[in-house]
């Protein structure tokens, strides 16, 4: 394809980076050069196209989701506890026919871009993210889940399901792993993941100190997990992760609720993402996320919206909002958790969350909501607005209305 400029009346690049009457250059799907000035447009000699008086952005990344989980919506209570959830999920799911999760996920996809969403991280259990995302739909990470249960006999099946994940990314889809949580997980399965992630450099994504109840069984075999679950490591969950070499830049550790001092500050040493899910952490009246303790660890902090399962939207906008809300924060650290922050939770730092060279061409242009990034942020992160156009790598996904 030709190379295209593309002009707005304002780019809001990166959260400090904003540029009036500047450009993108767009060529194949990349975001060839960045354009600063009208007068540098002027004097590219290439093809324009004006998208008029809106804000152009890079794409949100939601972090973490379980699209396919979305056929459960409504379905499980949590008023009896999380425990009870899981088992009244294990069953519900059970219950439920492929067709019902590949329907599910190629629904939330088309959700997650309404709202301005073009790359998620998606959590597969059954197959139907694979099937469901690539041609018309976000940018995906989707990572193959495992589980054991703790228990290596049931290891070899779960050993099976990593040697059939796909063995080469596409244009819009790359590979990683959900070894499920330090709960779910053998040693001997922990130990294979990290070993398949350093031969093959894949994305690692997983459950971590999300309750009380579950260090209370990793380490003492105590609560209400010994329902589900017939041994306890022995161990906390974080010297699981790391013992399987999986506890690094390479790795995002979702929920994070329940973090001692010493283990944010070996996280934050080892470079891991973690990820916030508002909406989850509301579904289950869950106390205050440590926004300021993790940020003042110097770990990098995401957003994703769990499933619809334990939410109730797909929008990531709906989740800054709530962040903004629950953690005080200002509206540039939400964008950045929501943009750059995102990108490095899922591996694409630098190709995605960001309007840069060198970057995909996976683009938001919105309502003109400021005559300057802390207006236009402001607006942003409090769920004002709806996307008037969106692209994945500068396919229309959504057309301008």
């Amino acid at each position: 394809m030709e190379p295209t400029v593309v002009t707005a009346r304002a780019l809001l690049c990166a959260p400090d980076r904003w540029l009036a009457g500047g450009g993108l250059v767009l060529e194949d799907g990349w975001v060839r050069a960045v354009l600063e000035s009208p007068r540098a447009v002027a004097a590219a000699g290439v093809r324009a196209c004006d998208l008029g008086d809106v804000l152009l952005t890079p794409g949100l990344v939601n972090a973490h989701a379980h699209l396919e989980l979305g056929s459960l919506a409504g379905e499980v209570s949590p008023a009896e506890g999380f425990v009870s959830w899981v088992e009244g999920l294990i069953e519900a799911k059970a219950g439920a026919g492929v067709r019902a999760f590949e329907r599910a996920a190629t629904e939330g996809a088309a959700h997650l871009m309404a709202g301005g969403t073009t790359c998620v991280g998606d959590v597969d259990s059954t197959g139907a993210s694979r099937s469901a995302l690539g041609a018309g739909g976000p940018r995906a990470r989707i990572y193959r889940e495992v589980l054991d249960a703790g228990d290596e006999r049931r290891t070899p099946v779960a050993l099976e399901r990593l040697r059939g994940m796909p063995g080469e990314d596409d244009a819009l889809r790359s590979w990683g792993l959900a070894p499920h949580a330090p709960y779910t997980v053998s040693p001997a399965l922990f130990a294979a993941c990290g070993e398949l992630g350093r031969q093959r450099g894949l994305a690692t994504t997983i459950h971590w100190a999300e309750t009380v109840e579950e260090g209370d069984w990793l380490e003492r075999g105590e609560g209400d997990f010994g329902r589900l679950l017939r041994h306890s490591p022995g161990v906390s969950g974080l010297d699981a992760i790391e013992a399987a070499g999986l506890l690094g830049p390479a790795t995002s550790l979702v929920h994070a609720n329940h973090a001692r001092p010493s283990e944010r500050e070996r996280i934050a040493r080892a470079g891991a993402v973690v990820v916030h899910c508002p909406g989850t952490h509301a579904f289950f009246e869950r106390a205050p996320f440590g926004f300021a303790a993790w940020r003042e660890a110097g770990v990098e902090l995401a957003l994703g919206t769990d499933s619809l399962a334990s939410n109730d939207v797909l929008d990531l906008g709906a989740e800054m909002a709530r962040a903004r809300t629950t953690g005080n924060l200002d509206p540039e650290v939400v964008w950045t958790m929501a943009t750059l922050g995102g990108a490095r939770a899922v591996g694409l730092a630098g190709a995605v969350g960001t309007l840069a060279e060198g970057a995909r061409a996976d683009l938001v242009a919105w309502p003109w909501c400021g005559d300057g990034a802390r207006e236009a942020l402001d607006a942003l992160t409090s769920h004002a607005l709806c996307p008037r156009a969106v692209w994945v790598g500068g396919r229309a996904v959504q057309t301008p209305s």
